[in-house]
């Protein structure tokens, strides 16, 4: 496991110290989650980022501008 020193703000060291105290982790525990989330939630992003450059135009053509036009379309 590699190790990595971020500088926080006063209110980020706030904000870790009442996350640890209220799930019982340590801060190196707290800090791999939020990251872990995060880096999800950022490659999802970048999946449906590309999806729409490289589909947006012919969803487009369909008919789709909406994920409910794309429920609904029957072709």
């Amino acid at each position: 496991m590699s190790s990595l020193t971020v500088r926080l703000t006063d209110r980020e060291e706030r904000d870790l110290q009442l996350a640890c105290e209220q799930t019982g982790k340590t801060k190196s525990e707290v800090v791999r989650d939020l990251l872990a989330e995060s880096l999800r939630g950022y490659r999802l992003r970048q999946a449906l980022q590309k999806a729409h450059t490289e589909l947006g135009g012919a969803a487009r053509q369909a008919g789709w501008l909406t994920e409910e036009d794309i429920l609904q379309d029957k072709s």
